[in-house]
């Protein structure tokens, strides 16, 4: 059990609670016997939260409605995982994205301070706010230069909320987080190698490959993820901004034999040509997450593969 302030943690809001990790966070909070407020989009399926007792307020953080700004008052911790782009569509309408992601942000931080919330975890991108200009294994010191508008709008939030901080004295928590995948992740979704090649190799589909496969990432089990960010969001944490990830690099065609391995399938795949938006190498240096909490890696890759393709099966 995580505790805040030598309590439970029992007024916690989670801001995009229908999405991949917003569901997973939910699903293991009301597992901790904490039924949290959950807000997202009108239209989105929160059923599974009504079911279980927790409360679901639908709204955004870009139009703060007055059951939102209520139930922000005295909470504890309020857990950011909106976005409104990924780094393959943005750019594409930026004045747009800024105002959905950036501007959102910040009335959102003002309702926080207005009502006293205790802490704000926002879920940031390991992935893409440092860039191309490294040498493949990066730490939180490194310099981050974003090439694409969704690593920069992430970037631009971490500095608001250091801002916040030091005006309003509001507390705060960064996860810079490699690539999550798991159950509850959209395969058809413009994120998820792991999910997508999963998917498609289950219904005898191809995986489109953008370049040579060469490009490297860092991937985490959804479980170990959500320890993960439920460690970074506790009391007992030093610092206020962590990479959390395997701190292993697998490549994409890396990625497509082990699915197809654990599947005892034979992989097609079609060819797509390369994309600006993504770097050559990007594998997380967990050193900070590991002297605090250790490990966070309790699922490797092929059971976690397995566990999805379970999740599919059954869906």
């Amino acid at each position: 059990m995580i505790t805040f302030s030598n309590k439970k943690q029992n007024r916690v809001m989670i801001f995009g609670a229908a999405g991949f990790i917003g569901t997973n966070l939910t699903y293991r909070l009301l597992k901790d016997d904490i039924r949290p407020i959950c807000v997202d989009l009108p239209g989105k399926d929160l059923s599974f939260v009504e079911e279980r007792g927790a409360r679901v307020i639908y709204g955004s953080i870009k139009d703060l409605n007055d059951e939102i700004c209520d139930a922000l008052d005295g909470t504890d911790i309020v857990y950011h995982l909106v976005s409104t782009t990924c780094p393959s569509n943005s750019d594409q309408r930026i004045v747009t994205e800024l105002e959905d992601n950036v501007l959102a942000t910040v009335k959102l931080l003002d309702a926080c301070v207005k009502h006293k919330v205790g802490r704000v975890v926002f879920l940031s991108s390991g992935g893409t706010v440092y860039g191309r200009e490294h040498k493949g294994v990066l730490s939180e010191a490194d310099p981050t230069n974003p090439i694409s508008g969704y690593g920069i709008q992430k970037l631009v939030i971490e500095k608001y909320l250091y801002l916040y901080r030091e005006l309003y004295k509001l507390d705060y928590r960064i996860v810079r987080l490699s690539n999550p995948y798991g159950p509850h992740q959209r395969p058809d979704g413009v994120q998820g190698l792991v999910a997508a090649c999963t998917w498609k190799f289950l219904h005898g589909e191809p995986i489109e490959i953008y370049g040579d496969g060469s490009v490297v990432r860092d991937y985490i089990y959804i479980d170990d993820a959500i320890q993960g960010i439920l460690n970074i969001a506790s009391d007992s944490a030093k610092y206020r901004l962590y990479n959390l990830g395997s701190g292993v690099g697998r490549t994409v065609s890396d990625i497509v034999e082990s699915v197809a391995y654990v599947l005892h399938v034979r992989p097609r795949i079609e060819k797509k040509s390369a994309r600006h938006v993504d770097v050559p190498v990007n594998i997380l240096d967990i050193t900070r997450y590991e002297a605090e909490f250790g490990n966070p890696i309790t699922i490797e890759l092929d059971e976690g593969i397995w566990r999805l393709a379970d999740f599919y099966e059954r869906i």
